[in-house]
């Protein structure tokens, strides 16, 4: 018997009515679930040591990935400030002003230019400046005139894009941490100051200190978000804070094959289907089942991709009738035929 994958194994058969056993509402933790699922790992890339007059362009991120050979479609770019200033400027955007102890995340991880705060100079790409790969330690960058002096710190996170578009789809540009003295803050400029100093002085075991350092700011970041954002605003994270929708999504997440209706997810989360439907379309611009569906097809990509289950295992799992059927949905969400998709991700990983 071919086993079932195990992002699409159901957590909970059987339990009337729809309700997870650690899934009820208010209960659980879905964003560690999918954090998980999507295997989050972060890198430091490289130390930087500018001096004024400086500017560098980015390459985006799905040049950055190509480059470093990594086997990802796109990555999640990070800088921290570990001393001195810079402006972060996106196109169409007015610049950021980072300083010292400063975290800047750009989950859409566009081209973008850091610079000084003094006199402008003239752009130099950050690929000029790195040393040819392989590379035996971390590269440390140093460029710019004779000025006031900024280090900075650059890497990613890299998972599982088909995982975290959910996510993705509604995070702002840029993230902008700058802690202050609340304690939560306090334990995250603490984390932004260890990944400084391991970065500047590394000790033994940093190729393994580093990327964990990297990931706990990154989900610390994401949760400073959530606690920020106000009642008008929209996206998946913000769905996760409203009493409806987040209890819904919850037991979604637990029991993707469940055989869920929206009467059936409306009993689960204590509310009317008109309710239910209306909090996920304010939130997620779309309903309850069909989320599911998109959701379902990401789980099924994500196995087309890392593992050989023939199609029809995957699409049987996905709860389709048919591979037929299950083909025609897959290239109305990805563009392509499942196997063609299937190779097509073969050859960019290879």
């Amino acid at each position: 018997m071919t086993e079932m994958p195990e992002v699409l194994i159901q957590t909970t058969p059987g339990t009337p009515p729809g309700m997870a056993p650690d899934m009820a509402p208010g209960a659980g933790d879905l964003l560690s679930d999918l954090l998980e699922s999507m295997h989050v790992t972060g890198m430091v890339l490289f130390r930087a040591e500018f001096r004024e007059p400086w500017s560098v362009t980015s390459a985006d991120s799905g040049q950055l990935a190509a480059m470093l050979a990594l086997g990802s479609s796109r990555v999640i770019p990070f800088h921290i400030v570990g001393a001195g200033s810079c402006l972060l400027a996106l196109p169409g955007r007015e610049p950021v002003r980072l300083d010292s102890g400063d975290a800047v995340v750009l989950p859409s991880g566009g081209v973008h230019r850091l610079g000084g705060c003094g006199d402008s100079a003239a752009p130099v790409h950050i690929g000029q400046l790195l040393p040819q790969l392989p590379w035996t330690g971390m590269p440390v960058v140093e460029h710019g005139g004779g000025g006031a002096s900024t280090s900075i710190v650059c890497g990613f996170i890299r998972c599982d894009e088909l995982l975290f578009h959910p996510v993705l789809g509604h995070l702002p540009e840029v993230l902008h941490i700058r802690p202050d003295s609340t304690p939560s803050d306090q334990w995250l400029a603490t984390t932004i100051r260890h990944t400084v100093n391991e970065a500047g002085k590394p000790q033994p075991g940093w190729r393994t200190m580093l990327p964990r350092l990297t990931e706990l700011m990154f989900v610390e970041i994401l949760r400073k978000h959530m606690q920020t954002l106000t009642a008008g605003e929209v996206g998946w994270l913000a769905a996760c804070n409203d009493a409806v929708a987040g209890p819904a999504l919850k037991l979604l997440h637990a029991a993707p094959l469940e055989d869920w209706t929206l009467e059936r997810l409306a009993r689960g989360v204590g509310v009317s289907r008109t309710v239910l439907g209306e909090r996920f379309k304010h939130f997620l611009d779309q309903p309850p089942m069909q989320y599911l569906g998109h959701w379902r097809l990401q789980l099924a990509a994500r196995h087309l991709k890392s593992s050989e289950l023939p199609i029809k295992t995957i699409a049987d799992h996905a709860r389709y009738e048919s591979e037929a059927a299950f083909s025609r949905a897959f290239k109305r969400r990805f563009g392509l035929p499942p196997g063609d998709w299937r190779r097509k991700q073969a050859r960019t990983q290879g």
